[in-house]
């Protein structure tokens, strides 16, 4: 096929693209209809097959530049809304219309047009596009830990922020701000010391708590009824995942995982991965799960009210710098790291370290 008939687009040389971002969740994408997701500036189609397999292409019809997302799918295919142009799984048009009603594959071999398809995974309830023009064999999908194991419970929220992935993955791995935006909810301020160990790595940063006698708010009674000692964890996988892990003991856990796909550079579309076990009775959990999706949908929507206030903030002068302190060096790390993502490198040797960090809670 010649090069000048396969559609290309402008995208931005930025490492970023070189990755797997989660475009919806599996129970989003459900057969016989085609699904809009928005990535990094781009609009993308998404469609399963009989079989169940999803395709992804780019949200564009090559004969007029409708978006096909809004047009059906049919044998397999999606058929643009306007004119009826019939695309496959890999982006080929298989069928135009006005030129005949036989597949234009075998009876107008010059009418034979590709739209740009990405590699798609579907894995632990969410549905993967890779972005960029590498090998996306060599970038491994960020498995969910838990995920349908015995005696695990787990759910996703989705939610839409007002920021960019570096500022959502400074909120979520941000101790301090939970005794101001969950006061009461999540934690309370006590006037206590907390320390904590940093750790900057090649492609992640690792924050271990030492503070055992920690509590999550109302959580604490479902959570360890035993008073076992807290191990609270909080690491960022660059570019865009963080998890957040509450360990009690050997049978207690509370795991917060946040996918950050970026719609734009001012927007991002989460998903947040809860999972949890505790040693209570199957029958109680079961009674208890409505209560447990109430309790994390409240605090994630004072998050997202919170992002959008610091959005107008910054939106208010240009040329803002923040005001460090020593609570501040995980925010530190982390723009480092993203600037190295962004470049397409790990960390730099020099901005690999560990420190001991304290502030009051």
């Amino acid at each position: 096929m010649s090069a000048a008939l396969i559609n290309t687009v402008e995208v931005p040389c930025d490492a970023t693209l070189e990755q797997w971002y989660v475009a919806c969740s599996s129970k989003e994408l459900p057969k016989g209809k085609p699904y809009r997701a928005r990535i990094l500036d781009l609009n993308l189609v998404l469609f399963r097959q009989r079989d169940g397999q999803v395709a992804a292409l780019l949200d564009q019809c090559l004969h007029r530049g409708t978006r096909l997302s809004a047009g059906k799918i049919a044998d397999d295919c999606l058929v643009c809304p306007y004119h009826g142009w019939r695309y496959d799984a890999q982006g080929q048009v298989v069928h135009i219309p006005s030129v005949g009603d036989k597949p234009c594959s075998s009876t107008a071999r010059e009418h034979r047009f590709r739209q740009r398809h990405f590699a798609v995974q579907e894995l632990d309830g969410l549905i993967w596009v890779y972005t960029g023009t590498s090998d996306p064999q060599a970038k491994p999908v960020f498995r969910l830990p838990a995920y349908a194991e015995k005696g695990w419970q787990s759910y996703f929220m989705i939610n839409t922020f007002e920021a960019d992935v570096g500022s959502l993955v400074q909120n979520f791995m941000d101790v301090p701000h939970t005794v101001f935006v969950h006061e009461g909810i999540f934690r309370s301020g006590t006037g206590r010391t907390m320390e904590a160990t940093l750790a900057c790595k090649a492609h992640s940063i690792e924050v271990t708590y030492h503070d055992d006698g920690d509590k999550i708010g109302l959580l604490n009674w479902l959570s360890n009824p035993d008073g076992e000692p807290l191990v609270h964890t909080d690491r960022f996988f660059a570019p865009n995942v963080t998890r957040c892990d509450y360990q009690w003991g050997d049978r207690s856990a509370f795991y917060i995982i946040s996918q950050i796909t970026p719609i734009n550079t001012r927007q991002s579309r989460v998903y947040t991965y809860i999972a949890y076990r505790f040693r209570l009775p199957r029958w109680l959990l079961r009674t208890l799960r409505p209560f447990i999706h109430l309790y994390t949908r409240i605090v994630i929507r004072q998050d997202v009210k919170i992002i959008r206030a610091h959005r107008e903030g910054l939106d208010n002068a240009a040329g803002f710098r923040p005001a460090n302190v020593q609570a501040d060096a995980v925010h530190v790390g982390v723009e480092q790291m993203l600037v190295a993502v962004r470049r397409g490198e790990e960390l730099p040797v020099g901005q690999r370290r560990e420190s001991r960090i304290r502030f009051e809670l």
